[in-house]
């Protein structure tokens, strides 16, 4: 898996934690529909962005969600609610909106990256010195992988703001990106020291020592805390299966990547049994999740692999659940960031694989074969 929710790049398009008692109140991820219309009322962007300017943060993405609910498709619903879930210190809702981004108004702005880009830097062309500005745009950058523009905007909202955890946070998860290991770890200790019961601090902590520069035990712990701190998302579950994965211990890795597909599915789509030596082409789109029957006897090995070949989707997910239900194994990256596995079957029966992407956000052709 990709260490965000599944993005396009741009070019494509784009040791232990220590248990503290957690102060920080946790509530669910934004739903993607916003409230009554009759509380929206002269909702619009420009209302959010100045609830924004005037550091009324909660007030904006009220706004925005309205927007977002009056049309799912504008990219500036979802990266103005982002924008001010950053500055209230919601990392993940704000990484969730991109990731709606992905699923929702790509299909039918596929340039919505370039445009938010641009925008921000208009916007920072005006206000140069613009912290929620700096901190919008450096988010989108640091989203699209852009590592080489997110750095000097993290500088300049840190030269204007020293103690911004935001700022602190997300240069540490850069630095680690581009191999400068121990200032970025540094920064990490310093955000964590700034707020040690923040579960959304502790998650890019886990993100960054999983995707950036892996110490699975360490990513494990925090993505833990952040778990039981009320993060109870897709993408914490990606780490802590990712984490299992590397430390040996595949059950535990099978059981969160099956959370992270139920977590993802809104509509799953049975389809016929995958018999060995056979393909199955598939739809995907945003959501969906795909599942098929597989026969296996005892001590068979089950071989399944992923691909898109028209390179539309490039991070899938798959789950093997036995009869009963519960994931016994699964995968992603196991090629590339393309699924698969090769497991072992101890008991004869028939099995449930399930195959999306990482996710669920992305469109496009996956074929997954049974070698």
């Amino acid at each position: 898996m990709t260490r965000h929710s599944l993005r396009c790049p741009l070019h494509l398009i784009g040791g232990a934690a220590l248990l503290l008692a957690c102060d920080v109140a946790r509530a669910d991820p934004p739903p993607d529909s916003g409230p009554a219309a009759s509380s929206c009322a002269g909702a619009s962007g420009t209302l959010g962005q100045r609830r924004i300017d005037q550091g009324r943060y909660q007030a904006a993405i009220d706004v925005f969600t309205c927007v977002i609910a009056n049309d799912p498709t504008d990219w500036n619903g979802w990266r103005g609610r982002a924008e001010a879930e950053l500055r209230l210190g919601r990392y993940a809702d704000a990484m969730h909106d991109y990731a709606r981004i992905t699923a929702v108004v790509m299909p039918d702005q596929p340039d919505a990256a370039e445009q938010i880009l641009s925008a921000y830097d208009e916007r920072l062309g005006r206000h140069p010195n613009d912290v929620a500005a700096l901190t919008g745009a450096s988010f989108a950058h640091w989203w699209y992988f852009d590592y080489p523009a997110t750095l000097p905007l993290l500088g300049r909202l840190l030269e204007l703001s020293p103690d911004d955890r935001y700022g602190i946070l997300y240069r540490g998860s850069n630095r680690l990106f581009v191999g400068e290991v121990e200032a970025g770890m540094a920064d990490f200790e310093q955000a964590l020291a700034l707020s040690p019961t923040s579960a959304d601090v502790r998650f890019i902590v886990a993100d960054g020592y999983t995707y950036a520069y892996p110490d699975p035990q360490r990513a494990q712990a925090e993505a833990m805390l952040a778990l039981d701190w009320g993060l109870d998302t897709p993408r914490v579950h990606a780490i802590l299966a990712s984490s299992a994965f590397a430390l040996g211990d595949d059950v535990t890795g099978a059981y969160h990547i099956g959370v992270h597909i139920d977590l993802v599915t809104t509509e799953m789509m049975p389809t016929a049994a995958l018999e060995p030596g056979s393909s199955l082409a598939l739809d995907l789109v945003a959501g969906r999740t795909f599942e098929m029957t597989v026969t296996v006897s005892a001590g068979e090995t089950l071989s399944i692999r992923t691909e898109s070949p028209s390179g539309a989707i490039w991070d899938s997910v798959v789950a093997l659940r036995d009869p009963d239900g519960a994931a016994v194994a699964g995968n992603d990256d196991f090629i590339d960031y393309f699924a698969g596995f090769d497991w072992v079957a101890s008991e004869a029966g028939t099995y449930t694989l399930q195959v999306t992407t990482f996710e669920g956000v992305s469109a496009g052709d996956l074929v997954v074969t049974r070698l």
